[in-house]
């Protein structure tokens, strides 16, 4: 199976001291290396996303808005906080088309897997403005280009620590995607409630999945098989994209999470399952957080291990506490979006 990639490091959108910062991409390459996997693995070229392809999920006065923020040199945009430099706007199209481009290799199979490792990440990204880091949202635009070449049922699947709000904004009334996030419950940026499940016409496909602090690798299994995997058989959709970001780890800054390498790993596993059963294989991980470069490079070479088959990377250990119980969380959400009670 060819896995494809693309690195935009964007270097020049950078900001002193920033979590979200451009040594990022760098060490995910560097950790690839030192693994051996990088050489085994396809490298795609980027252009940037096109105006057409960012307007299918932001509106005129948003695009507008981060050109013009950067025009004016670096600065915050918002209270998360969230930054532009003046090479921020060509670095959010890039970023995007970096995310549309997987898309296209795997539609066009010239890969059955790909990751954009890429930078601005989009996930908060809203229709209507930049936020949590996030310039424009890389896997919306994505997702918005695949259905715009026939794909009629697409899964997102969004397990960074923080909840994928903007991804869920975009995407809140379209029957045609299936959102599932994964979060800490309680943090930034507040939204991603289990009663948010999505509206009108897209009523159902929203899936919120708000883990409490300290969950870890055992919560992660846990809903993996008791409701991303029963979701997604039902939904049987024809394309995964996945919000990959690697801030649950235990040892990152933002978070209180306990997911270990060797969890990502079993995920990873559990997501290219799913895509052989009903997407012909095709799935595409798109970078989002992940603030511990260590914690971040492992967490990536335990996707690409887990898509070439091989087992998992535990170099970094896994964390100690005692997990909360998440049994309970588990079976609400399963009554809620009609599945069985636990026997």
């Amino acid at each position: 199976m060819t896995i494809a990639y693309i690195a935009i490091a964007s270097a020049e959108h950078d900001f002193p001291d920033h979590p979200e910062h451009g040594g990022r991409v760098p060490a995910v390459l560097a950790a690839l290396s030192e693994a051996g996997l990088r050489p085994e693995l396809a490298e795609l070229t980027a252009t940037s996303a096109t105006l057409d392809q960012i307007r299918a999920c932001h509106t005129p006065g948003h695009i507008y808005g981060v050109e013009h923020a950067a025009a004016q040199g670096a600065g915050y945009v918002d209270m998360a906080p969230t930054y532009v430099t003046t090479g921020s706007y060509d670095a959010a199209r890039l970023s995007a088309g970096a995310a549309v481009a997987c898309v296209d290799a795997l539609l066009d199979s010239a890969a059955r897997a790909a990751l954009s490792l890429s930078r601005p990440p989009g996930h908060h990204a809203t229709p209507l403005g930049p936020m949590g880091f996030c310039l424009f949202n890389n896997i919306a635009i994505a997702a918005r280009h695949a259905q715009r070449r026939g794909v009629e049922r697409l899964l997102i699947v969004d397990f960074d620590v923080h909840h994928g709000n903007g991804t869920q904004d975009i995407f809140a009334y379209d029957p045609g995607v299936l959102f599932f996030s994964t979060h800490q419950h309680g943090i930034y940026p507040g939204t991603g409630d289990a009663a948010e499940t999505g509206e009108g016409a897209g009523a159902g496909t929203t899936w919120n999945v708000p883990l409490p602090a300290y969950s870890g690798d055992e919560a992660m299994a846990l809903v993996t098989e008791r409701l991303l995997l029963p979701a997604a058989q039902s939904f049987r959709p024809q394309l995964i994209l996945v919000s990959a970001g690697f801030d649950a780890h235990f040892r990152d800054p933002l978070s209180l999470m306990q997911c270990s390498g060797a969890g990502y790993h079993r995920l990873a596993v559990a997501l290219q399952q799913l895509a052989a059963a009903h997407a012909g294989g095709r799935i595409a991980f798109m970078l989002e957080g992940g603030y511990d470069l260590p914690a971040l490079g492992n967490g990536v070479v335990n996707v690409v291990r887990a898509l070439r088959g091989e087992g998992a990377d535990e170099r970094l250990g896994t964390a100690r506490d005692a997990e909360p119980d998440a049994r309970p969380l588990v079976e609400r959400l399963r009554a809620l979006h009609g599945l069985s009670p636990e026997v």
